[in-house]
């Protein structure tokens, strides 16, 4: 895909003009460099664009362990817009016009990742303008910026207090702009948009406080109260707008076509499939896992309906009060395991804290895991959210079924080992910065493949090697997952294909994923608005291939461990790119 129709030329005299607004920013147009002044090296460019990136997505940034405009907070204002479409069309020019021979072979990979990311930011924001389209993307801003602050002590706490002080100022503005971009939304849009205010609202009004209630600079503290109040008000009052003015209006259509989605993975992660030969894919792996489910089901009793033994299996589960023990055992059993069956080699020294998620970052569970860009790593933490005591008996049962402890440990070796944990800790040793990227904010343009796609073949990795084999219910657990990753590459193409609604999409998930109803209907919802979320089940089936076909090419001196080791040293990347760096001129497909 390519979405630039700018010359060169025109996009540097726009950049003169401050359509780009990019403070101190200079930037040095290819004619320039070829006038006279010394081109830049790949990775020189790489720091310029990342830097660059950084002001107009701070909090992504600072996901990445990337802190210079932490202070700041997104500016999705119609020229801001316009200033990153003619600064996305100058990098892709920029980095095209590398020839590839001048590079390593890792530069080279990185080159095509980055030029795809750009073709899916440009996709976004000029043909699927999702900044017209979604409210939720500013209340994301918004919480996610300010989560960056509260979790991670990549700085120290009054440095993080007064950047979140300096990003507050800037939350009427940013909402303002969602007034005026905000044009015939999706109802389904709304609705969640609403929702995040409600969580926003408890963050600026509770959890901010507490997450810097040790700091004793009580100046701070107060100026702190006074900004996240201010805010708050805006917040509020921009949810009452949601309400009675956007929602009772919002008829807007969600579906962004299929050529859209296909786009996207093709930009993003570098799949370059027809609509018809992913289906089938995933149509042919659904089958294959329902069977394997129905045959872990037999082995505990073969008279019974699979699905009657599968809810017993999920009201299995620890008590309240339990979890974040249970986890830890898990934990520590999954690194023994990995070690003994010399599936990874860890380096040394290394840990991880299983905790209780703090007030202000409750949720399911959750792994923060240092940033691979982060210049000296920080601790990271494995959070779970056991259910309230305070809940009625009903609710924390029912909360605590998706902690069964069959299920806990497919969740556990998706978030640390040998999954996102795991992946994390040899990603600090990955060449360049391209591949040491997390995703981005949801929904803009976010590769999972390399990243979730991983840790989906680490929950099955640790099944099929052995873990937990005698007992039939983890591997019940395991398949399961693996059936809503299925059903989600599916329901992405149904729903933006326009073949779908929600409400079948959301019965897909019952019949052919074994949800619950309720759960049905959030992952239906969320194909409304993350349409490649089909990525986790490409990226297991694309790494489950690279193996056999790195296996077959190094049958004689083949080591398991060694090929994972590769695999997360080379980062989070496009199978694509692993494929390239693994099988050097490999011809190969990511998929079959």
């Amino acid at each position: 895909m390519r979405t630039s129709t700018l010359r060169v030329a025109a996009v540097f005299r726009a950049a003169t003009l401050c359509l780009w607004t990019l403070s101190a920013c200079a930037l040095m147009s290819p004619a320039a460099y070829a006038a006279g002044s010394k081109k830049p090296s790949f990775s020189q460019s790489v720091d310029e664009y990342l830097e660059q990136f950084a002001r107009f997505h701070p909090s992504i940034a600072a996901g990445n362990g990337l802190h210079q405009h932490d202070g700041l907070l997104e500016d999705f204002s119609a020229p801001k817009i316009r200033a990153e479409v003619a600064w996305l069309n100058y990098w892709h020019h920029r980095f095209d016009s590398i020839k590839p021979k001048s590079l390593t072979a890792d530069e080279r990979v990185d080159r095509r990742i980055v030029l795809g990311v750009i073709e899916g930011w440009l996709l976004d924001l000029n043909t699927i303008k999702t900044w017209r389209r979604n409210p939720m993307i500013y209340v994301s801003a918004i919480s996610d910026g300010l989560h960056n602050l509260m979790t991670m002590d990549s700085s120290p706490s009054e440095s993080r207090m007064r950047e979140a002080i300096a990003k507050l100022q800037g939350v009427s503005v940013l909402l303002n702009s969602a007034r005026v971009n905000i044009a015939y939304p999706p109802r389904v849009y709304v609705e969640h948009a609403i929702e995040m205010t409600d969580g926003l609202h408890d963050l600026l009004t509770h959890d901010l406080a507490l997450a810097f209630a040790t700091s004793s600079n009580t100046t701070l503290q107060k100026q702190l109260s006074q900004a996240a109040a201010k805010a708050d008000k805006a917040v509020m009052a921009y949810r009452t707008e949601l309400t009675t003015q956007v929602l009772p209006h919002a008829v807007g259509l969600y579906m962004m076509g299929t050529n859209n989605v296909l786009a996207r993975y093709k930009a993003e992660e570098l799949i370059d499939m027809t609509a018809d030969q992913l289906l089938n894919l995933g149509t042919r792996e659904l089958a294959v896992q329902q069977a394997a489910f129905a045959e872990a089901a037999a082995r505990i009793d073969a008279k019974r309906n699979p699905l009657e033994i599968w809810h017993e299996v999920q009201n299995a589960h620890p008590k309240t009060g339990e979890l974040v023990p249970a986890a830890r055992v898990l934990v520590d059993e999954l690194l023994t395991f990995i070690k003994d069956r010399h599936l990874v080699d860890l380096p040394a020294n290394e840990n991880i804290i299983v905790a209780p998620a703090p007030a202000y970052d409750l949720g399911l569970a959750s792994m923060h895991s240092s940033p691979p860009l982060e210049p000296k790593p920080i601790q990271s933490y494995y959070y779970l959210t056991d259910a309230d005591p305070s809940w009625p008996a009903a609710r924390q049962d029912e909360w605590l079924k998706a902690f069964n402890y069959a299920t806990l440990a497919d969740i556990t070796a998706h978030e640390v080992a040998p999954g996102h944990y795991v992946h994390s800790v040899f990603m600090r040793h990955t060449p360049g910065k391209i591949r040491r990227i997390w995703v981005g904010l949801n929904p803009f343009p976010q590769p999972s493949s390399g990243q979730d796609g991983w840790a989906h073949y680490a929950e099955q990795l640790v099944s099929d090697e052995g873990f937990k084999a005698d007992d039939p219910r983890y591997k019940m657990a395991q398949i399961a997952e693996a059936l809503n990753r299925i059903c989600r590459l599916i329901v992405g193409l149904r729903l933006h294909s326009g073949q779908w609604t929600i409400t079948q999409a959301s019965d897909f998930f019952v019949t052919q994923a074994y949800l619950p109803k309720a759960q049905a209907q959030r992952e239906a919802e969320r194909g409304t608005y993350d349409p490649t979320y089909g990525g986790y089940f490409l990226g297991k089936m694309a790494a489950l291939k690279l193996r056999h076909d790195y296996e077959a090419a190094h049958s004689k001196d083949f080591s398991l461990a060694e090929f994972h080791q590769k695999v997360m040293t080379n980062g989070i990347a496009p199978w694509w790119a692993h494929r390239q760096l693994l099988l050097p001129g490999d011809k190969g497909t990511v998929l079959q």
